[in-house]
């Protein structure tokens, strides 16, 4: 599909109908959210760390059984093991980022996850944990009530249920737009290309989260000073001047971005040994190689970056991506277009009941 017959569907499309309202939180789930506040705010502390492990638990199940418009009063229990502990079931394997769907357990152990994932950015070892938690409990409501709108796809079932909780937390102001970004970083870093894997295409994951997040948060929200412009952009302005329309505005933008190269050099990594070990090495080797074909990731994960938009030209740039300075209608990811109409309406012109003098009374 060409750019502009995008921008030009875009612009026809109906717009998009607000989530079903949850009801306001109340009772022990209210006393949760200012807990979970807190944790946030403080960082990074063993004890700390477990504490906002069981506050997110407790709250996860408060959300699915009373809160979500698709939850179950009567939801089945989950047990929360601790980092080391095994499963009661399923083998009695370590409950290790695991849900065991026999016992109704789920075990967290981030320990090593962020090394392994080798991201772009640095989350906190809390959202890794808070983030593998929500998509953990996502098997267990699978199992309990449904894998929704993703019937068959049990991993982008239970990312878009993570998605679903995360972004009622950041309506809640429990978690701030940066945290969402990193969850979504994670999630897409998990997922990988091949069919070996349990786990499911990198970009179907994430469109599978940010689907659960609009659910609860849908574009146009203000989110602290970040506007969601589209489900895959964020923007806050930093400077502009109304009076004058013909100098740049500058804005920090959060977009999502997928980077091949390291894909593509990979791939070819491994097409250059499958070669030298099926002509030289053992059959094992060479099956080994055959086998991992096609299996290089691509990197994906939101960037923070600078805009310039110029409301009198029509013309964006975004600041270090490579690519000329371009017309607003040609931002392929919608954000521009939606920016210059929040940010570039005309300023009415004043009246003449506001431009006339009056001399006070004697």
């Amino acid at each position: 599909m060409s750019p502009i017959l995008a921008v030009v569907l875009l612009a026809l499309a109906p717009p998009i109908p607000p989530p079903a309202a949850d009801p306001p939180p109340s009772g022990r789930s209210l006393e949760l959210i200012e807990e979970l506040r807190t944790l946030h705010h403080k960082g990074s502390a063993t004890t700390g760390e477990r504490d906002l492990l069981k506050a997110h638990h407790e709250l996860l199940g408060l959300f699915w059984s009373s809160i979500a418009d698709d939850g179950q009063a009567n939801l089945p229990e989950v047990t929360l093991l601790g980092a080391g502990e095994r499963f009661t079931a399923c083998g009695r394997a370590p409950a290790s980022n695991a849900y065991c769907p026999e016992s109704a357990e789920l075990g967290i152990d981030h320990r090593g996850l962020l090394r392994r994932l080798r991201l772009q950015s640095s989350p906190s070892p809390e959202l890794s944990a808070l983030t593998v938690l929500a998509h953990e409990w996502g098997h267990h409501i699978n199992q309990a009530i449904s894998q929704g709108p993703y019937e068959g796809r049990e991993e982008d079932a239970a990312d878009w249920r993570a998605g679903r909780y995360l972004g009622w937390l950041i309506d809640q102001q429990v978690l701030p737009v940066e945290d969402y970004t990193e969850a979504a970083n994670i999630l897409f870093r998990i997922g990988d290309y091949h069919q070996l894997s349990p786990h499911g295409y990198p970009l179907n994951r994430f469109r599978a989260f940010i689907k659960g997040v609009r659910s609860e948060l849908p574009v146009g929200s203000q989110v602290g000073p970040w506007t969601m412009d589209t489900e895959e952009t964020f923007s806050q302005v930093v400077k502009q001047n109304r009076s004058q329309p013909w100098v740049d505005s500058t804005l920090k933008v959060y977009r999502f971005e997928i980077e091949r190269g390291s894909q593509i050099a990979g791939n070819f990594l491994k097409v250059a040994l499958g070669v030298f070990n099926c002509g030289f090495g053992s059959g094992r080797a060479c099956a080994g190689s055959l086998a991992s074909q096609g299996q290089a990731k691509p990197d994906g994960w939101f960037r923070l970056r600078t805009m310039r938009l110029n409301c009198h030209t029509g013309f964006f740039d975004i600041e270090g991506d490579g690519i000329a300075r371009q017309r607003i209608s040609r931002d392929r990811k919608g954000q521009a277009q939606r920016i210059a109409k929040r940010i570039c309406a005309p300023t009415p012109e004043p009246s003449a009941l506001d431009v006339q003098e009056f001399n006070p009374l004697p």
